[in-house]
């Protein structure tokens, strides 16, 4: 899905077709697991660990935009992000740690955290898509009993 299709974009926009909203409470959807609920955000695994470390906050309420946030809410949201980092340092250990908000494929606000180890290249532009790596459900648990422990 994508604005290419321009009336199931705006049902996407609206909330009213939002495939986030509909499960990213959820302990596991499609693509992910959850790891907590912070206060304006869900704090989710990805299934595809290719690359390893990775998560994603969500924001709970629909919003496609950073701008559609008050300042409250903004700061929190912020606040749950900057958290979950934290804690992904503590279970990582990486060199870096690399923040994205994009939404091309599903409008509903949510920001991802890529750390950085230092066999990664600088000048390589991350595509957590560029191969599918999936682990045991044990090792999942593990990484997600780790990060709840560091938030």
């Amino acid at each position: 899905m994508t604005w290419k299709e321009p009336e199931k974009w705006q049902n996407m926009i609206s909330g009213n077709d939002c495939p986030m909203c509909q499960d990213i409470h959820l302990e596991t959807n499609e693509h992910s697991f959850l790891i907590t609920e912070l206060k304006q955000s869900f704090v989710r695994l990805p299934k595809n660990q290719y690359w390893p470390g990775w998560v994603a906050v969500f924001l709970k309420r629909h919003a496609n935009e950073l701008f559609e946030l008050d300042q409250n809410e903004l700061s929190e949201f912020w606040q749950d992000v900057s958290k979950t980092a934290q804690a992904v340092q503590k279970v990582f250990s990486p060199v870096k740690i690399n923040y994205a908000i994009y939404g091309n494929l599903c409008p509903h606000l949510h920001c991802h955290i890529f750390p950085q180890q230092i066999k990664n290249d600088p000048h390589t532009p991350i595509k957590s898509d560029a191969e599918e790596v999936f682990l045991s459900d044990e090792v999942y648990d593990d990484i997600i009993k780790k990060i709840k422990k560091a938030l």
